[in-house]
């Protein structure tokens, strides 16, 4: 069934004026009205697959050695970007985090059976990595179809630029990184560094990095890794399916 069913994704205007690009169109806002985009999916064609299905599916490639399925967001690849090639799929097999059940803090706050997902134990030491290898996948296609991107950048106080780093790094894209001078802790400095990339120093707060991150963006061929580009929800959202499926499919 999976071989026969075409999923499908793209890119929609959120102010609903129903301008549509595709994933791998270098855009960040409607063309027409100015409107953020969002990551829309084909919802009658995954309808076709039943919940049960779809849960043996993603049961089936937990921590799996078939490429790219052992990571936690492309085991969910068709709720995610499904029409990604494989071979440009950039992953340290994010996810699978822990759920540990914190008794004591539960007590404190009066709760009988409270769990808590650690997110920060992943590679770069937080859950944007789950955005970055989405976002970082989709523009390896980019280059291999063609698009002219020389780099991916982002504004950051830390985690954002970790992620974006280790990734571009992995996919042999150079990241170029704006952070508020003396406003980041030497850990989340050292990262960005480690990983090769451009990391600039701006007298100025996180929003003052954002404007400057946008001018540069302009230019299409340096591309934005920040979360007005909603690629980066498309990871990050799966961290609620995983959730589910760590407590049986049953949801709280």
């Amino acid at each position: 069934m999976e071989k026969a069913m075409r999923y499908d994704s793209w890119l929609e205007c959120i102010r609903g004026c129903g301008r549509r690009y595709s994933i791998f169109d270098v855009v960040y806002r409607c063309e027409d009205c100015g409107g953020l985009l969002d990551v829309e999916h084909d919802i009658e064609a995954l309808k076709t697959r039943s919940a049960a299905n779809w849960k043996d599916l993603f049961e089936g490639r937990i921590r799996t050695t078939e490429w790219p399925y052992g990571s936690g967001v492309w085991g969910k690849k068709e709720w995610v970007c499904p029409q990604l090639d494989h071979n440009n799929v950039v992953s340290m097999y994010e996810g699978h985090t822990n759920c540990f059940w914190a008794e004591r803090l539960g007590q404190q706050l009066g709760l009988s059976d409270l769990w808590v997902k650690l997110c920060g134990n992943s590679h770069t030491g937080s859950f944007k990595d789950l955005g970055m290898t989405v976002l970082i996948s989709v523009v390896r296609q980019m280059i291999a179809r063609g698009q002219p991107i020389r780099a991916v950048a982002c504004a950051s106080t830390g985690d954002t630029s970790a992620a974006l780093a280790a990734y571009a790094a992995a996919a042999g894209i150079p990241a170029v990184v704006l952070l508020p001078k003396g406003k980041v802790s030497t850990a989340q400095l050292i990262q960005p560094i480690a990983n090769g990339a451009l990391v600039l120093a701006l007298d100025t707060d996180f929003d003052g990095c954002m404007q400057v991150v946008k001018r540069i963006t302009q230019d299409p061929t340096i591309y934005l890794a920040n979360s007005m580009n909603s690629l980066r929800m498309e990871g990050q959202k799966t961290v609620a399916f995983e959730l589910v499926q760590q407590f049986d499919w049953q949801v709280p």
